[in-house]
This record gives structure tokens, C-alpha cells and sequence, in this order.
């Protein structure tokens, strides 16, 4: 089987951006698994929980740079300083992520702020590179889980 290594490709045209965003499978979050199979690099990642219902709600959606994925995601499934609302989501339920990499803090922060702004409307506070008027993203997962 042929597997595509997550990824974002960009494309613009004057004033609009084109970015196809190929994410990571979709992982049950384990502090062991992440350290061991998400890389340190520059990306884009989302987490999400699993309700009583078995259905999954999204949870976050982050850029990480300096610190990478790994330590990103390893830093947002821990419950200690976050609020009380979360810690009690990130106790309480099943928790997996996805990633996408990328060594472009622009394509980083347009992605972001197109999905930010896709899946929180108005109470997004997500900003954009600035460069283009006009942003679109098109995914891929490998488990056919798209919100986009």
C-alpha cells in the first residue's frame, strides 16, 4: 500500500493562496506513542476527543514551530494549567491527534488560521501570514477523516 507522508503543498495565483494539507493517520494519544513516532519538526496538528457517544469532537487545532509536534502535542494532552473544562475533557475521554508538517511558518499560519476560522467562526483568534486575500485548503487523510 502506498502511504503519503503528511505534508502541505501550496499553490497561489496573484492574490489567492492554494494549500492541499495531507495529514498523518489518526492516532490514539499515549504520551509513549507520541514520543516515539511523532517527529520534532515544524507543522500543524489537531486533537481531538472521543465522547460517550463514540463520536469525535474536535479539541484543538495548533501550529507548533519552535518546539515541534512532538512536544507540542505531548504538552497539549497534559491536563496540568489548563482549565478546568479541558482538564476534565483530557481526563475523562479518549484522546487522539493527527499532524502535518511543514518548514514554512506562512503555510503553517494560513492553514491554521483557514481551519480556526472553518471550525470556531467568530471565536477564532487565528491569524493569517497576511500575504494573500484569499485562502483555500483542500485535505487528505489516509482514514478519511475530513472536515474541510
Amino acid at each position: 500500500m502506498f502511504k503519503i507522508e503528511p505534508h502541505i503543498e501550496f499553490e497561489s495565483d496573484k492574490n489567492t493562496a492554494y494549500y492541499s494539507l495531507f495529514w498523518s493517520q489518526l492516532e490514539k494519544a499515549d504520551k509513549y506513542k507520541i514520543t516515539t513516532s511523532v517527529p520534532s519538526v515544524s507543522g500543524l496538528y489537531e486533537i481531538y476527543y472521543e465522547d460517550a457517544e463514540k463520536r469525535l469532537n474536535l479539541l484543538n487545532v495548533a501550529a507548533a514551530w519552535l518546539g515541534g509536534l512532538r512536544s507540542q502535542i505531548r504538552s497539549d494532552i497534559d491536563s496540568d494549567g489548563k482549565s478546568d473544562e479541558v482538564k476534565e475533557i483530557l481526563e475523562t475521554y479518549s484522546l487522539y491527534y493527527r499532524y502535518t508538517i511543514s518548514p514554512s511558518f506562512d503555510y503553517i499560519k494560513d492553514v491554521a488560521w483557514f481551519l480556526n476560522k472553518t471550525y470556531f467562526k467568530d471565536a477564532s483568534t487565528s491569524q493569517h501570514s497576511g500575504r494573500f486575500e484569499t485562502i483555500y485548503v483542500k485535505e487528505f487523510a489516509p482514514d478519511k477523516i475530513r472536515w474541510v
